[in-house]
């Protein structure tokens, strides 16, 4: 299954979030629920589990049709700041909850690299399933470009560096990520790479190859669009060149508006536009040109990526 976000959809995203804690935000964001006939229950009854926990809501990070991320400040510890996933399963798609959710559950709260959002803990009570994780305060990434375009070359070497380490770190412990994209990279306080969301995780050994196409078609390497048997390592490895390139010009690498053969014909030519691409070094673009290696065999890996000139 391929979740597709076409080129349009992407540059408009790459063209078009400090607050200080209201507690009566949370009043407020109740009263604006409280309207909607359908969340009544909901709202009366989601906070509870948290106030049990020794956390109050603070504030909305965003919703979905079947869960909603909520900020959340420690009662023990004014200080500590967490977000909050809560999914309802009342409302979650049949697929989600017998797929994707339980990935999520599985692999993620043993993860630890910091570089990766840290799950602190996760309870269910009645049709709620919580997930509290580490809060990245800067937000995500594609809203970082959006708002102040390409990053300077040194600035991309780091976050790049800092994707590859935790993805490297994923494939030591045999797991993929398989939807790697701006919209799952969060920045800290300090301006650090956080990966999240592991909604399309896989548990994967070396040379295993997978045959469920997912992820995002702006960020899909050629051989899943070819609807073949892929390497979800190489696929990974892919999707970072395809953030490099976003971060480093402010524009996509290839038009997805275009046919999937034609799409392919790009992939396969890598005649980037020299407004968006001249700007680049050398050891930049031979990084480029690697991860973006048609012929997902001859890919390099995401180590091997590490130990790339453009680094040293």
């Amino acid at each position: 299954m391929v979740t597709v976000m076409d080129h349009s959809t992407v540059n408009k995203k790459l063209h078009q979030r400090n607050y200080e804690v209201d507690y009566s935000d949370t009043k407020t964001e109740d009263a604006n629920i409280l309207s909607k006939n359908d969340s009544t229950k909901y709202v009366l009854n989601y906070r509870i589990p948290l106030l049990k926990r020794d956390y109050i809501v603070t504030r909305s990070l965003g919703n979905g049709s079947f869960s909603k991320v909520k900020l959340l400040r420690s009662l023990t510890n004014h200080s500590r700041q967490f977000a909050v996933k809560i999914v309802n399963r009342s409302r979650a798609p049949r697929d989600f909850l017998t797929r994707f959710l339980p990935r999520e559950l599985e692999f993620w709260p043993s993860l630890n690299h910091p570089n990766i959002i840290k799950f602190h803990e996760t309870f269910e009570e009645m049709h709620l399933v919580y997930m509290v994780l580490e809060y990245a305060s800067r937000g995500d990434l594609l809203a970082h470009i959006q708002k102040y375009g390409s990053l300077p070359e040194d600035r991309t070497k780091i976050l790049t560096r800092q994707i590859c380490q935790a993805i490297h770190y994923l494939h030591s412990q045999n797991i993929t990520h398989r939807d790697l994209k701006l919209e799952n990279l969060l920045l800290d306080d300090l301006g650090n790479i956080k990966i999240t969301d592991f909604g399309f995780a896989k548990r994967n050994y070396v040379g295993e190859l997978s045959r469920t196409f997912c992820g995002s078609k702006s960020y899909a390497a050629p051989e899943i669009l070819l609807g073949k048997p892929y390497d979800p390592r190489k696929a990974d490895t892919w999707a970072i060149g395809t953030i490099l390139y976003i971060i480093s010009t402010g524009k996509m690498p290839f038009d997805e508006n275009k046919s999937i053969k034609s799409i392919l014909e790009e992939q396969q030519k890598l005649d980037f536009p020299l407004y968006n691409y001249r700007k680049l070094s050398n050891d930049c673009k031979d990084l480029l040109k690697n991860l973006f290696t048609f012929e997902y065999t001859k890919r390099p890996t995401v180590l091997e990526a590490l130990s790339c000139q453009w680094f040293k």
